[in-house]
C-alpha cells in the first residue's frame, strides 16, 4: 500500500512540475508575442491559442496536487470555531461530496472523450487538434482528484478513530 501512495505522489508531483513547466512557458510565450508584435511587426497567430491550452492543462495536471496540498479554498474561519469531533464529521462529509462529484464528472469527461475519439472531432482555430485529446485531460486530472479525496476521506476515519480511543467522543 504504502508503494501505492509513493507511486501516486509520484504521479501527483510530476504532473505539477509539468504544470509549473507551462506557466514558465506561456510567460515566455506571451513575452514573445509582445516583442514580435510591438518591435518585430510580425506577431505569431499560435501564441494566444497555445496559452490556452497550457492554462487549460495546468487545471487538471495540478488539480490533485493543490488538493494535497490544501492549496483549494476553505472556509478557515468556520472551521477554526468547530469542536474537533465537528470538524473530522465536516472533513468526512467534503472529502465524500468531493469524491462522488469528482466520479460523476470523471465519468462523463471518459464517455465524452471516447465518443469525441470515435467521431473525430477536432477543436479547429489556428491549431487543428482533436477534441477527445483535451477531454481525456479532464478525465486524468479528475481521477487523480478522486484518488486523493479518497485518500484525504480515509485519514479523516482514521483522526475520528484516534479520538474515539482517547475518549474526546461520547
Amino acid at each position: 500500500m504504502k508503494k501505492l501512495i509513493f507511486i501516486f505522489d509520484g504521479i501527483e508531483d510530476i504532473f505539477a512540475y509539468i504544470a509549473g513547466i507551462f506557466l514558465i512557458a506561456m510567460m515566455f510565450i506571451e513575452c514573445y508575442e509582445v516583442v514580435a508584435r510591438y518591435f518585430l511587426r510580425r506577431p505569431p497567430i499560435w501564441g494566444v491559442e497555445t496559452c490556452e491550452y497550457m492554462l487549460f492543462f495546468i487545471t487538471f495536471l495540478g488539480a490533485a496536487w493543490l488538493l494535497k496540498k490544501k492549496g483549494h479554498i476553505s472556509v478557515d474561519l468556520l472551521m477554526e470555531r468547530l469542536k474537533p469531533r465537528t470538524k473530522i464529521y465536516y472533513n468526512l462529509f467534503s472529502s465524500f461530496m468531493g469524491i462522488a462529484i469528482s466520479s460523476i464528472i470523471f465519468w462523463f469527461s471518459v464517455k465524452t472523450s471516447l465518443e469525441n475519439y470515435i467521431t473525430g472531432v477536432r477543436v479547429v482555430k489556428t491549431l487543428s487538434l482533436p477534441k477527445w485529446f483535451f477531454l481525456s485531460f479532464i478525465a486524468l486530472g479528475y481521477l487523480l482528484v478522486i484518488f486523493e479525496f479518497i485518500r484525504q476521506f480515509l485519514g479523516h476515519l482514521r483522526n475520528l478513530r484516534v479520538i474515539k480511543k482517547q475518549g474526546q467522543i461520547s
